[in-house]
């Protein structure tokens, strides 16, 4: 059995201060019950919900808890619409010391159980000895809005992922919208290089900023470069990855991860501080459109207060 034990689903640990909670249907799992080798996994009893699981063995309790702490937040400061989704599915966010592609004696139990598609519909990392401890920042917030974004919504067939595909797009046009009003300004407007997370999906329609063709070291990724993890879904990863960083700002602006591929029309780097979407920024208001005070970015903002942040 990987290490821990069942989160009771109404135990939270607040990061936001002391939000009022709702009762979630989304149950959190920090253990798998006979479920440790390669030669398990066909018949690991997962069930649907989350699961946070200590895979390598130097991940200590309090690292375990901290991440199965933000899985509990996500899901109870989302509405219901975000719990019917995640109930039809298994996900998993597994915590390890470096990427699995190293000769660790857990590595190969990682890479079976991301092939798992049978018992897993997705699969994440989080790393503890990968140049940083990613459970001490806000890490696994994000990667659950990714996997929200790439197998949980359930895309137009349901409200929430129409929305969210709706909120992505509209960003994508007023970039375009607030590039003119920049220039009107002679500020700086902002850019969004898509092709890191293409994942080999783009097309015509591109963010402001993102490059025709792609490429990397020289070498052309016409669609955006593909996620190896990600690749089964045939999907554009972007919405979810800015979803995601986004998301870690709301939570926290002194632990965030900053912006991403943002960045200014002329090169300067996108700035992690602003009152997001305001279209204000009092301390340099020429490099507005280079924080997070950028209006364009209204319609994310607004989907994750309908959507995520409900209960908070």
């Amino acid at each position: 059995m990987l290490s821990g034990c069942q989160i009771d689903p109404n135990t939270v640990n607040h990061e936001l201060g002391q939000p009022a909670l709702t009762k979630t249907t989304v149950h959190v799992y920090s253990e798998i019950e006979h479920c440790q080798t390669v030669a398990d996994i066909p018949n690991c009893d997962f069930k649907k919900g989350i699961y946070v699981l200590a895979i390598d063995p130097t991940v200590t309790k309090e690292q375990h808890q901290r991440v199965v702490d933000q899985a509990e937040n996500f899901v109870h400061w989302s509405n219901q619409d975000v719990h019917n989704q995640f109930n039809n599915k298994t996900i998993v966010i597994g915590i390890l010391a470096s990427n699995p592609t190293s000769a660790s004696d857990q590595d190969p139990f990682a890479v079976a159980l991301a092939s798992a598609t049978q018992q897993v519909h997705a699969i994440e990392w989080i790393y503890t000895q990968n140049g940083e401890d990613e459970t001490l920042r806000l890490t696994a917030y994000q990667k659950l809005m990714q996997m929200f974004d790439y197998y949980v919504d359930g895309n137009s067939h349901t409200l929430v992922g129409s929305d969210l595909n709706d909120a992505y797009q509209d960003f994508k046009n007023k970039l375009n919208i607030y590039k003119q009003t920049a220039k009107q300004q002679s500020f700086e407007a902002l850019h969004l290089n898509e092709c890191l997370h293409g994942n080999g999906q783009l097309n015509a329609d591109r963010a402001l900023g993102t490059p025709t063709p792609c490429k990397k070291d020289g070498t052309i990724h016409a669609g955006g470069i593909v996620n190896p993890l990600h690749e089964k879904t045939h999907s554009n990863l972007n919405a979810g990855v800015l979803l995601g960083l986004l998301y870690e700002y709301k939570v926290d602006s002194t632990r965030n991860a900053g912006g991403g591929e943002f960045i200014g029309s002329q090169g300067s780097p996108f700035i992690n501080k602003g009152d997001i979407a305001s279209g204000l920024y009092p301390s340099d208001g020429p490099n507005m459109y280079l924080t997070w005070a950028n209006p364009a970015l209204k319609p994310l903002n607004d989907y994750l207060n309908t959507y995520f942040f409900s209960n908070k």
